[in-house]
């Protein structure tokens, strides 16, 4: 079964996700993953909408109680998940192949800000000085 939990733009609506896009793409020095977050809650006064602590209850709902591979970077997500009684087994990262160069900042920042990944983990210090400098210059 695959289950999709639709909250395009971190909930926080079509308007402020394009203000938000847009502050990114004009931003000083071009956008940056240090700066992802920051220019969300610039914007939008917060970095994320979503509340995760009912999203369970459409599982529970279909009967589930175990997931044998969940693919997902959210750890909101899988932190609701498994605190609601509901057994992972095993995460599945992103493969790297398969995330889009132009996807980087938001990978990035993700990554530094705790989300799930099999790559390197990014800290804050790395984002720092990566302006400029290629993907495989930073994590390989």
């Amino acid at each position: 079964m695959i289950v999709y939990f639709r909250k395009e733009g971190r909930a926080l609506g079509e308007v402020t996700k394009y203000l938000v896009y847009n502050a990114r793409k004009r931003a000083a020095g071009g956008d940056t993953a240090s700066d992802y977050f920051k220019r969300t809650e610039f914007i939008a006064g917060v970095k994320d909408m979503r509340f995760q602590a009912l999203m369970p209850d459409t599982l529970h709902w279909l009967g589930i109680t175990k997931i044998d591979r969940m693919l997902s970077m959210s750890h909101h997500k899988h932190d609701a998940i498994v605190e609601s009684g509901i057994v992972i087994k095993e995460r599945v990262p992103i493969p790297e192949e398969l995330i889009p160069e132009d996807s980087r900042v938001e990978i990035d920042a993700k990554i530094a800000s705790g989300y799930f990944s099999a790559a390197k983990k990014v800290t804050e210090a790395d984002l720092v000085h990566t302006k400029g400098r290629n993907w495989d210059d930073i994590h390989h």
